[in-house]
């Protein structure tokens, strides 16, 4: 058999449910054999029957002295046996399985496997003592993942069965030259031991194979797709000296040295023939819009437009403002699109971008529409782009002809993501503040403490100073113990009497958002509730004071960018951890927020804590769902892969010699990466 082949073919099994298989996913055998076990269990050890006490879960070692089927009026039916060894005996129960009592025999000898309960032990897994080698007891049994009608047992003979029959027809993908390099086992001999290893030491070492190959092959795909990047032209923008003097002249301040070095990197990277790939971090109010507008108004003056993509409506519009401050007085022409944009409005918006009359747009997710074309996209900017997908940001690529991208985080990404997530980016960062930025004293709080949270509201408050209160719903729910933010509202109302208290989340009505909003940035509303819509872009300088509602239900990522909306304007800054159930693991996690501003370390901490999936917040980041690897404890072996893979692609541009490797790359990430160089 070989590996594309369906699993109902494999000889010798009664696949009587291929559907139930196919729940888990499993159709090919090579499903199969990929289908790893989430734990091992240790059975080799037997011990006396009589020595196991209740509740306990033990491997037997018995002889069958009787076997009787049992039927209870008005319930199911059991089959009974009785086991016995040297030590003493005792009773087997397996509930609806009628057919046992005749497959089951006096004299047969069992290995079983199962937890004592009431005496017995019921539905144990067993084998009868034939001499072959056991699958269920007496080995480091595996334990896999399973669904409604697939057994352990049962998904085991499937396994054992799929790794005889391609074990001599079984492809390694992996590079001889590499697998010696870093001393791999074969992967036939991987798969057998992450399966049925025969000790410990055999299953680690299967661990480490599948381990580096996932990561090989990820970095692999990266830097394929890296490469196509490269090898075609985009736009070759120009620049000036007298360029450069007429956009800093435009910015209300004075670049910072990081803010310089990266706008040279980002400078380059548009002189060049081959497209712009480069990704900006920079902690919450490091100064990036600054940078993304420097880039935008290069792209500009070379009679070009750019689109600037915003998660939320609140942040578009913050964009929007904060440029045309800037840009007032010029001749750029800039425009938002965002979902509630109104019709006419829209299709006026529509036909000016796509008759080139406007220079820069900023919007959301209305951006991707079919209907929304560009006579010369030059740049395409994605800010907090861990809040789109793959797909969406490609469809707003595919407006133009290979325009130069730039894609912005304010989440600081461990070096471990920005290789896998971000590989095939150029990555620059903004490791500096800019001067009178200081970071907020943050305080964990009990529920019951949180008064001392909103009497620092009131002071700030009649200081002349504003606060933000973030709560993690929106409306209240039966299914989510967590406060909302409309009932939060209401309470604050009455709790902060006498102040200005306003709500915005992402239900909030346009209109009213937007008066709200301007209320807030005005300084006529003093408190700003609302949700985590608030997470980025709003810009406040005379807001010291956030108080985090249920801080326990967010991530540490999250928590840093919300702080973040505080301690802008050069005075004494606050935020406020509020939490319901301040357990000892949520007061340790979210003690690392009163210990430090670090953004990186946060990140790292919230990455081991959460894992990438949850740390990005969605499953559109465009990872691979690792099975063995873990991107935090493998830094070491990712950073050794991602170099054999650049390092292979080097010396064999079209891996021309490595059928099986182009085959594997292919069957795990067709429709993820460009691969077309490969076949």
């Amino acid at each position: 058999m070989r590996l594309n082949d369906p699993i109902d073919g494999l000889p010798g099994l009664k696949m009587a449910r291929p559907g139930a298989m196919a729940g888990l996913g499993l159709t090919t055998v090579a499903d199969l054999l990929w289908h790893l076990p989430r734990r091992h269990e240790d059975r080799r050890a037997f011990r006396p029957i009589a020595s196991v006490a209740e509740g306990e879960t033990a491997i037997l070692n018995g002889t069958i002295e009787r076997v009787r089927l049992a039927r209870i009026r008005g319930r199911r039916g059991y089959t009974s046996a009785v086991v016995a060894d040297q030590s003493g005996r005792i009773e087997l129960r397996w509930w609806n399985m009628p057919w046992l009592a005749k497959s089951l025999e006096t004299g047969m000898e069992l290995v079983l496997y199962g937890k004592v309960k009431d005496g017995r032990i019921t539905q144990p897994e067993y084998e009868i003592v034939r001499g072959e080698d056991s699958l269920h007891v007496g080995r480091i049994v595996p334990v896999y993942p399973l669904t409604k009608g697939v057994t352990g047992p049962g998904l085991r003979r499937a396994m054992y069965v799929a790794l005889h029959e391609v074990e001599e027809t079984m492809p390694d993908p992996l590079p001889e030259s590499v697998r010696e390099r870093r001393a791999l086992p074969e992967l036939t001999q991987a798969l057998n031991d992450i399966h049925f290893p025969a000790d410990r030491k055999s299953l680690e070492e299967a661990k480490r194979r599948l381990r580096y190959d996932e990561l090989f092959l990820f970095q692999l795909a990266v830097a394929l797709q890296r490469r196509r990047a490269r090898s075609q032209p985009g736009v070759q923008h120009r620049w000036s000296e007298e360029l450069d003097e007429r956009i800093c002249a435009r910015l209300p301040f004075r670049l910072t040295r990081a803010q310089e070095r990266v706008v040279r990197e980002i400078r380059d990277d548009l002189c060049a023939t081959a497209p712009m790939n480069r990704l900006l971090q920079g902690d919450v109010g490091s100064g990036k819009t600054a940078v993304a507008l420097y880039a935008a108004l290069v792209s500009i003056a070379n009679r070009r437009q750019v689109a600037l993509l915003a998660p939320t409506e609140v942040l578009a519009r913050q964009h929007r403002a904060t440029m045309a401050r800037m840009l007032e007085g010029s001749d750029v022409r800039i425009e938002v699109l965002v979902g509630s944009t109104k019709a006419a409005d829209r299709r006026k918006r529509l036909a000016a971008l796509a008759a080139g009359d406007v220079d820069l747009i900023v919007g959301t997710h209305a951006l991707l529409e079919p209907e929304v074309e560009f006579e010369r996209l030059g740049l395409v900017v994605v800010d907090e782009q861990h809040k789109f997908g793959v797909r969406q940001r490609a469809k707003l690529i595919r407006k133009g002809v290979r325009p130069d991208v730039l894609v912005m985080t304010a989440t600081p990404i461990p070096r471990s993501l920005a290789l896998t997530a971000f590989g095939d980016l150029d990555v620059s960062v903004i490791d500096e503040f800019p001067p009178g930025r200081r970071p907020p004293e943050t305080k964990v709080l009990a529920a019951r403490s949180r008064g001392i949270a909103y009497r620092t509201v009131r002071g700030e408050a009649e200081a002349g100073r504003q606060s933000y209160v973030i709560f993690p719903l929106v409306e209240d729910s039966d299914e989510i113990d967590a406060a909302s933010a409309q009932q939060g509202f209401s309470v604050l109302a009455e709790v902060l009497s006498g102040l200005n208290v306003g709500l915005v989340t992402g239900r909030t009505p346009g209109a009213e958002r937007d008066a709200i909003m301007d209320g807030f940035r005005a300084g006529t509303v003093d408190v700003l509730v609302g949700t985590t819509v608030l997470e980025v872009g709003v810009d406040v300088p005379n807001a010291s004071v956030i108080v985090i509602e249920n801080a326990e239900r967010f991530g540490l990522s999250t928590l840093h960018q919300l702080r973040g909306r505080v301690g802008r304007g050069g005075t004494d800054s606050y935020c406020f951890l509020v939490a319901k159930k301040l357990s000892a693991d949520a007061k340790a996690r979210l003690g690392i927020m009163e210990e430090s501003s670090d953004g990186f370390r946060i990140a790292e901490e919230d990455l081991r804590l959460r894992g990438p999936g949850e740390f990005f917040g969605t499953r559109q980041h465009g990872l691979p769902e690792f099975r063995v690897a873990d991107l935090v404890r493998d830094q070491d072996v990712l950073r050794r892969a991602r170099e054999d893979a650049f390092d292979l692609l080097e010396r064999e541009p079209r891996l021309a010699r490595y059928a099986s490797l182009r085959a594997e790359l292919v069957r795990r990430f067709a429709g993820r990466f460009d691969l077309y160089d490969i076949g």
